[in-house]
């Protein structure tokens, strides 16, 4: 049965990077108008080790990441800077929160779709 939910975690990690990436710019925008304050940003951390190890036992240890989509938080210091030594541009932020959000709700969207497909074979009885 494992098979089935096999991919589940790719989209759960995404989905995870996506809260992240919401709750940083939300503290931006939250923070616009606070001085000398830095804004933050979401990076994805590159994994190296692109292809599985084959593993012939399952005590084995994986060379693949837990979570694929990992990720740090950054202070950009390098962005435009206002009289009060802020550097948040609320519009930007807001046009990267609406992404943010289109990007979880469509992959919401997608596992929801799934899960449709699980159900509708399940009710189908194999049949």
């Amino acid at each position: 049965m494992n098979f089935l939910f096999n991919g589940l975690n790719l989209y759960l990690s995404f989905l995870n990077y996506l809260r992240a990436k919401d709750r940083v710019i939300a503290s931006n925008i939250a923070n616009a108008e606070t001085p000398f304050y830095k804004k933050l940003k979401v990076e994805l951390i590159q994994i190296d080790n692109e292809l599985p190890l084959k593993k012939t036992n399952p005590h084995h240890i994986s060379n693949q990441s837990s979570t694929p989509f990992s990720y740090q938080i950054l202070q950009e210091n390098n962005s435009l800077i206002g009289e009060d030594k802020n550097n948040v541009n609320v519009e930007e932020e807001l046009a990267q929160l609406e992404k943010v959000a289109l990007k979880y709700e469509s992959t919401l969207k997608f596992i929801n779709g799934k899960f449709n497909a699980l159900e509708l074979i399940i009710k189908s009885g194999g049949q």
